[in-house]
């Protein structure tokens, strides 16, 4: 007997159906594994160039001293100035002055906008504490517009008349992942959806051409 057409549709559906899914799981691990990455060789990238300015300077001073070069000076003195940097700047009054600082560039036109921003994403995106900084992938009502972001945080803003309303902040990227603005809108107007973070960080990446023919709400 041969297939009508509407079935032989359905097959080629349903044949379909676990290809679109492989891909989905491919793409979303890729993705996740660049989450993983980008803050590792950042930091990499930043120890290697803090090494080598160090030791091109410790070298010098070891032959000045010690009439030759000492090697691994440079290794050592990396290590102990991360973790010296890390002592002092997690007490409080140098974490203060690491707080202004940190305000100091971003009232720098430009600067301070990629220097604030990128620090938070990779915060967000390759801390443990910062997992949960981005909690949900949403869609963002705004005045006009719906944007694409990730749901940071919520709270009650208590206003004069003494009302309370749930506010949430969300990031919205503007230029990939890297770049973005914090916006606060109220609780109704912030969509939780069923895309994972993955789902979320490959729509951005891919300018919205890997979003799924279908998102649910949450």
């Amino acid at each position: 007997m041969t297939p009508s057409p509407s079935d032989t549709a359905r097959l080629l559906v349903r044949g379909a159906q676990p290809s679109h899914r492989l891909s989905r799981i491919l793409r979303n691990k890729f993705v996740a594994g660049l989450i993983v990455l980008i803050p590792i060789v950042l930091t990499v990238k930043g120890l290697w160039w803090l090494f080598s300015s160090i030791d091109g300077w410790a070298q010098p001073v070891a032959v000045g001293m010690f009439g030759r070069p000492l090697p691994g000076l440079g290794f050592v003195i990396t290590i102990a100035i991360v973790f010296a940097a890390g002592f002092l700047f997690s007490t409080t009054p140098f974490k203060k002055m690491l707080d202004g600082l940190d305000d100091l560039i971003d009232d720098v036109p430009l600067v301070g906008t990629v220097y604030g921003t990128t620090k938070k994403v990779l915060t967000g995106f390759g801390s443990e504490e910062g997992a949960a900084a981005f909690q949900r992938f949403v869609l963002a009502q705004l005045p006009g517009r719906t944007a694409p972001g990730f749901l940071t945080g919520s709270f009650t803003l208590e206003r004069r008349d003494g009302t309370r309303h749930t506010l949430c902040t969300v990031y919205i990227p503007t230029n990939h992942i890297y770049v973005g603005d914090v916006v606060v809108l109220p609780e109704e107007d912030v969509i939780e959806t069923n895309l994972s973070i993955e789902d979320g960080v490959s729509l951005l990446l891919s300018a919205g051409a890997s979003v799924p023919q279908v998102v649910g709400e949450k």
